[in-house]
């Protein structure tokens, strides 16, 4: 896991309705939890390690448009992707003497398992919509972020916009090779309709 953050501490404080009087352990593990679990599955491994490497090296980005996709999609979604880790660490916490649910403070009591779902389920609504921002960003701007296609080991994630955005029929490495223009000619819609971009089977000569 790594200790390089892409949002700050501060800034999840700020944007979600998490109290000022919680740990910060908390929140910085839950954002190194969502770094490396959810947006490494997004944006693959290599454009991931490319950023962690930029802020480490800072302050300048190696380009505008690695600070645009940091601070105008990553953030909102690590804001949430945050949030609901911590809502997790928070509820329920491992002792010596098993898993315990937190009782609450002076004039607070906890809540039952079916708020917390409930509160949770909402966070992770809003996690998910900015992932798919992030994924259409990263879409429609493969040429800026060349590390997109560049993950070449079994340890290395690839990008995670194939069979989530676009359709239940998966072709490896985004609709590379001859299967895909196949099935167009054969009058299936491949590709989302989000993505007029990509030509459907009439355009096929």
């Amino acid at each position: 896991m790594t200790n390089t953050f892409l949002i700050s501490e501060a800034k999840v404080r700020e944007f979600v309705d998490i109290n000022n009087s919680l740990d910060t352990a908390f929140i910085k593990n839950s954002i190194r939890v969502s770094q490396d679990l959810y947006l490494q599955a997004t944006i693959g491994t290599v454009l991931y390690q490319s950023l962690l490497s930029q802020v480490d090296a800072g302050p300048v980005w190696t380009t505008p448009a690695y600070e645009t996709l940091v601070n105008d999609y990553i953030q909102d979604f690590l804001l949430y992707g945050a949030y609901y880790e911590t809502l997790e660490a928070i509820y329920i916490r491992p002792r010596n003497n098993g898993l315990l649910n937190a009782t609450g403070g002076e004039n607070s009591q906890s809540v039952g398992r079916d708020l917390y779902n409930v509160k949770r389920q909402s966070v992770s609504n809003k996690m998910q919509y900015y992932n798919e921002r992030l994924t259409n960003y990263i879409i429609e701007n493969q040429g800026t972020f060349p590390e997109l296609n560049q993950n070449n080991f079994l340890y290395e994630t690839y990008p995670d916009y194939g069979n989530k955005y676009r359709s239940p029929i998966v072709f490896k490495y985004n609709n590379r090779g001859t299967h895909f223009d196949d099935a167009r000619r054969a009058g299936w819609r491949i590709t989302d309709t989000r993505y007029p971009q990509f030509a459907w089977a009439s355009d096929i000569k």
